[in-house]
Parts: structure tokens; sequence; C-alpha cells
């Protein structure tokens, strides 16, 4: 308990932080069309949850961006993994008439209404991090590949495994695009080795505490399992957590992002492998600024997603990264 409190007042006191990094506005300035510069903007980004650590550093990162963008001012909001909060902080942005939003959706379905406002009030919106249901309200998009991420963790399983085994899934939240294609990558990876069977299929909302909590469950209904897949490593780390509280060492945890608990967890031993997916700021924030400046834009996907394991992860950790 005194962690999730822990959690939650370390994410309210990093929203604060960030809506203050670039300075205030005493009124929202006006919409600029696209193509034309304004010398002041105003940049709502809606996250879906401040609690976790991708977000926690993308905290770090806006505001590191923001000293040398003194043109610009955030406005950073929580959706608290509660799409009606998410659709109340976008009709905020909305009503103070922000220049442009950057959107990652907890549940990209109920998104789609307000969205569609937005876009009818004339404020441009940029998917990062997650794509959207209805792709046609935005002008550009800053995504990873997470169809490709799924698909590479089950063949780092799956290999691993020797295409033999009875292997389990950890998912974030129901309604969630990032979800939906990284476990449609792992199923279509997984039905090339026939010899490997998905036991069980639970959800855990990409925490690692609420992972502990779900496979110490699910490794008392399946003591038989080989494998887990987490679609992030948070949740990977929380079954490691679970697996060495019980001594128990002959399980093969793979997740997905490539955050640095995660690698040092390799490199000690503990976690098998993950795949490495790219931070989107500053990029977003990059396209939005280009956007709002000369009404270009693009879609920008990082393609390239890499498996890693104790054979690589030399290459990828840095002590000093932000996530």
């Amino acid at each position: 308990m005194n962690q999730r409190k822990t959690f939650a007042l370390l994410a309210l006191l990093l929203c604060a932080a960030v809506v203050f990094a670039g300075g205030t506005k005493e009124a929202a300035p006006t919409t600029p069309t696209a193509g034309q510069a304004s010398e002041k903007f105003l940049i709502g980004i809606s996250q879906p949850f401040m609690g976790h650590p991708i977000r926690q550093a993308g905290t770090v990162l806006i505001n590191a961006w923001l000293k040398d963008h003194p043109e610009v001012t955030v406005m950073v909001t929580d959706g608290q993994l509660n799409a009606a909060k998410q659709i109340a902080d976008i009709e905020d942005m909305i009503t103070k008439k922000v220049d442009i939003i950057l959107v990652a959706a907890h549940q990209s379905p109920t998104l789609v209404r307000v969205l569609r406002e937005a876009k009818d009030a004339g404020i441009p919106i940029i998917a990062f991090d997650r794509t959207l249901t209805d792709p046609s309200v935005q002008v550009g998009m800053v995504v990873n590949d997470d169809y490709a991420a799924g698909a590479s963790a089950a063949k780092l399983l799956a290999e691993k495994l020797g295409g033999k085994g009875n292997v389990v899934s950890l998912q974030g939240p129901a309604g969630n695009t990032t979800v939906t294609l990284r476990q449609g990558g792992f199923l279509s990876k997984l039905s090339e080795y026939p010899g490997i069977k998905l036991v069980d299929d639970q959800v855990a909302n990409f925490q690692r505490i609420q992972a502990v909590d779900v496979f110490e469950n699910v490794l008392q209904a399946h003591p038989e399992l080989d494998g887990v897949y987490c679609h992030n490593d948070e949740m990977a780390l929380g079954v490691v957590k679970v697996l060495k509280d019980a001594g128990i060492s002959n399980k093969i945890v793979v997740g997905v992002d490539g955050q640095k608990d995660a690698l040092e967890a390799i490199m000690a031993g503990d976690l098998y492998g993950t795949v490495r997916k790219i931070v989107e700021f500053p990029a977003a924030l990059d396209m939005a600024l280009e956007y709002l400046k000369t009404g270009k834009t693009a879609t920008m996907n990082y393609l390239e997603q890499i498996p890693i394991t104790k054979d690589n992860v030399a290459q990828f950790y840095n002590p000093n990264a932000v996530f």
C-alpha cells in the first residue's frame, strides 16, 4: 500500500514539474494555421499513466527539450489508467486552446469522439507511443512497431526453449493498441512453433506490482510452465521477483522495452531477454514544433526491434540512461 502511494505522489510531482518547466502562460495562444509560425506555442501532452518508469523518463526528456525551446510551454496530463479521465484531460486541452495535442492513448477506442472534437476545433493531433483507432484525426505519428516487438519476443522465447514447452503471457490493459499489437505479433510468431503451447494469458496492466500478484496465482495454477512472455519489462521484473523469492531458476522470462532495470537483470542472469523500445521523446516534440512552424509532418515508425540477451546486453546498457 505504501509503495502504491509513493508511485501516485511521484506521478503528481512529475506532472507538476513538466507543466512549469517551459514557463507559464497567462492566456492560451490562437491556434496557428498549418504552415504559419507563431511566436509562442502551447503543446498539450496527454499521457495514459505517469506512474510508469517510461513516462517518468519521458518527463526528464521533455524538460531537457524545453530548455532548448523557450518558445514552447507544455501542458501535461495524467490519465491515471482511466479512460474517462483521459477524455476529460483532452477536453480541457480543447477548452484551453492548445496549439497541438500529443496523445498516448490508454484505451484508443474511447478517445475517438474527443479527438474528432479536437480536430474539428482546429487543433492538430500527433499520436505517440501508441497508435489511434481513428488515424484520420492525426497529422503525424511517432511509435515503435509493437507487432514486430511481440514477434521478436516470441522468437526469443521459442528458440531458447528449443521449440517445445508451456508458456504464459502477461498483458497490459485491455483496449490498449500496444497490447493488441504486441500480443498479435507474439501469437503469430508463436504459431510457427507447434511444440509450444500458450497455457494461460493474464492482465497485469503494465505494472510490476500487479505482475507480482498475478504471476503468483499463475505459477500456482501452472507449475509446469517453462516460459513467460510479458508485454513490458516492468511486468517481467515482477515475474522475476516471484521466481527469485520462490527459489525457482528454470523458467525463461522475456519482456519488451529494454529499460535499464531489465538490462541489469539480464546481466545478473535473472531475466533471459527483452526487445528494445525507443522512447518517443524528443522526436514527438520535434515533430509537433515542426508542424506548427511549417505545416509539415510525417509518420515516424521505429521499425528496428532488437532482441537483447546476455550475449549483446553490453552494447545497449547505459548506467546513466533515464529509462
